[in-house]
Formats: structure tokens, sequence, C-alpha cells
């Protein structure tokens, strides 16, 4: 049987995602507290841990709590709470800054 010959045509590749970063306003170790949480207590904030993509391609974003817990959400849940006020960014020792 003669050998078949292998073809050199490489196959094309989609376009790279941008870094999720370069999507949201999120990052790495800025601080959340819930709007009616006292922002000083350091067991109510939340830390932006981790940012990613599902399977699918879609941005999310894990924050580690206080006691060491993880949550993971969609960036566009997160970024829609921050703008409705029901989640406010915490700077300094535990003051709440304004958006």
């Amino acid at each position: 049987m003669p050998a078949v010959a292998r073809s050199s045509v490489v196959e094309p590749t989609t376009a790279a995602r941008p870094p999720v970063a370069a999507q949201t306003f999120l990052a790495l170790g800025q601080r959340y507290a819930q709007s009616d949480a006292p922002a000083w207590r350091v067991d109510q904030q939340i830390t932006v841990a981790k940012l990613d993509r599902d399977h699918y391609g879609i941005p999310r974003v894990t924050f580690r709590r206080g006691d060491g817990r993880e949550l993971t959400l969609y960036t566009a849940q997160i970024e829609a709470a921050i703008a409705d006020g029901q989640i406010t960014p915490i700077v300094g020792r535990g003051i709440v800054a304004r958006c």
C-alpha cells in the first residue's frame, strides 16, 4: 500500500480573545462589600481573586471571602450590581468609595 502524503496546510485559527481584564473594570485584589453591610468589617468584604472565562468564553470573576470561601459569578452580573449600588467598592481600611 502506498504511503499517504501528509498535507502541510495549516488549519486556520480563530482570533485570540482579549484577556478578561481588558473587557471589565474589575481587577485582581479589588475589595467590595454589600451596601447594607458595615464596610470596615473584613469578614463582610469580598476580594477579586480570579478573572477568567467559562467554557463558552463568557467572562467571569471569582471572589474570595474573609473566611476562605469562593464565589464565581459572571462579570456582567457583578458590574450591574455595582452600577445599581448593591455592591460598593472598598478603599483603604474600610472606607466606601463613591462610584
